[in-house]
């Protein structure tokens, strides 16, 4: 077999490598396509849940900031 037979026979297969590639991500882009289509309960969920992270982060910054004056307190008692 001739240096251009392999080098023709490697080439085939590169690109029979690349065409089944390329069909396995056109596949995984339908399915994520088909699978990013927002369920409208699924979304409603999640505004609730995002407003409900929002109350909750605020309520711990509250109470952070309560505790970090309660002990700034405590510390001044301490001292004195």
């Amino acid at each position: 077999m001739s240096k251009l037979d392999e080098a023709e026979q490697r080439l085939q297969r590169a690109v029979a490598g690349l065409e089944e590639a390329a069909r396995a991500v056109a596949s995984a882009a339908e399915a994520t396509s088909a699978a990013s289509v927002p369920d409208p309960a699924i979304a409603a969920e999640l505004a609730s849940v995002q407003a409900r992270n929002t109350e909750l982060e605020q309520a711990n910054a509250a109470v952070a900031q309560r505790l970090d004056s309660t002990i700034a307190r405590i510390k001044t008692i301490l001292e004195d």
